[in-house]
């Protein structure tokens, strides 16, 4: 029998292959606008100093951009990633889950330890970089990783093996686990803080619930209860600028003249990038927040729709919201026909991970989702945000081409 190829798009992988190749062309074409903008400032900057001109290779590397460059490695490593996670079939890779979880858990602690460290006056982590008074990042060797991007790729691993076989989750006593794994991870990230990542790993757990056959009146009732004590963690479990990142969604909408002001700046920029984009957009590397540098800060990242309404427009807007309902449908699909537990499971987790993703970041920048470290999916520059979205779309595709077949009543149906 000859050798199943290593990646065969004919099996519903190019419904995948091509809107992620295309989120992760306009991410990249995006990010070099932003780049040579910032050179033209820099440019203008040494030419009103009168200092002379650079060699031609540092000005090459200028052209190109510091963080285009940064990024075309990350999509590089993210492929090699994707295809390291079709190398051998998923069923082998959720023999290593629990491993895989507790890795992660013992990075987030690592972070949590620093902090535990400075808090107490003693020398903290040296490879634990503190930015913008947060610990989200290890630092070896020049290049950051951060734990909480591969905690929501592990949580989803770890629950779909746990809720394969099992149907005490239909009752009260059998949520304790599921919920255990998921929020022994909140609280880790509750540290750093890293709110962004923290509202992304409940909507997986009850997505994953959902699928494998719980009781959808226990998951109304934990998400009731779970609304009523909002307002205890909005007053005491909430720092102050946390909070004023969620009061500016509605003083958006008064008469209140300084919401812009402080947590409120970036979302006004974002909105008027938006706005002034139209329906065409104002054209590549052109309009107001390409031409002046530092307009809308985290332009590359955070904001980057922001950008890619601002170049092209609501088209260019709608293109990007479509790739991704792409990516959710042939997902959905990908699941439907596994007859597999544990691929099933796992393709509903992913197809949730990046799309709650990409809602959360999209809301942000329009103003619908409070302000937080969101990256948006294949677009936004980052290494571990990418590698994670990239190895997950890998165990996508391959839960499509090695979905085994089963001789047996459909899975998660159980008699009441």
């Amino acid at each position: 029998m000859p050798a199943r190829p290593l990646l065969n798009l004919t099996r519903l992988g190019w419904g995948l292959a091509v809107p992620v190749v295309l989120l992760s062309a306009i991410g990249l074409a995006c990010i070099h606008a932003t780049d040579r903008s910032a050179a033209r400032a820099a440019a203008a900057g040494r030419a009103a100093a009168g200092l002379t001109e650079e060699p031609w290779l540092v000005r090459a590397w200028t052209w190109i951009g510091p963080q285009t460059i940064r990024q075309s490695l990350f999509m590089l490593t993210g492929v090699v990633l994707m295809f390291a996670a079709l190398a051998a079939n998923y069923e082998r890779i959720g023999r290593y889950a629990y491993l895989i979880y507790g890795v992660t858990i013992a990075l987030l602690l690592v972070l949590v330890l620093d902090r535990v460290l400075e808090e107490r006056g003693l020398p903290g982590i040296p490879f634990v970089p503190v930015v913008r008074h947060t610990r989200r990042w290890i630092e070896l060797f020049g290049v950051r990783v951060q734990p909480s991007e591969f905690v929501k790729l592990a949580l989803v691993l770890t629950l779909a093996r746990y809720l394969r076989f099992r149907s005490s989750y239909r009752h009260w006593w059998g949520l304790l686990g599921p919920f255990l794994l998921t929020l022994l991870p909140m609280v880790l990230i509750l540290f750093q803080p890293d709110l962004g990542t923290l509202l992304m790993l409940l909507p997986v757990l009850f997505a994953l619930l959902f699928v494998a056959g719980a009781r959808l009146r226990h998951l109304l009732i934990i998400v009731a209860l779970g609304a009523a004590t909002l307002p205890l963690f909005y007053f005491y479990g909430m720092k102050p600028y946390q909070r004023a990142r969620i009061e500016v969604l509605w003083k958006q909408h008064t008469a209140d003249p300084t919401w812009h002001l402080d947590q409120g700046y970036q979302l006004r920029q974002s909105k008027i990038a938006l706005g002034t984009g139209g329906l065409w957009g104002q054209g590549y590397g052109e309009g107001l927040f390409l031409e002046y540098d530092g307009l809308l800060p985290e332009e590359h990242n955070d904001f980057i729709f922001a950008i890619i309404g601002h170049q092209w427009g609501l088209v260019g807007a709608a293109l990007v919201i479509l790739a991704y309902a792409v990516i959710v449908l042939v997902g959905l699909e990908v699941a439907l026909i596994t007859n597999d537990p544990f691929g099933r499971l796992l393709a509903v987790g992913v197809v949730v991970m990046i799309s709650v993703q990409a809602l959360l970041n999209i809301g942000m920048t329009i103003g619908l989702a409070p302000i937080t470290g969101m990256p948006l999916p294949f677009v936004s520059a980052g290494g571990s945000s990418l590698w994670t979205n990239f190895l997950g779309l890998g165990l996508l595709v391959n839960i499509a081409q090695r979905r085994p077949l089963h001789i047996a009543p459909p899975p998660f149906e159980y008699d009441d």
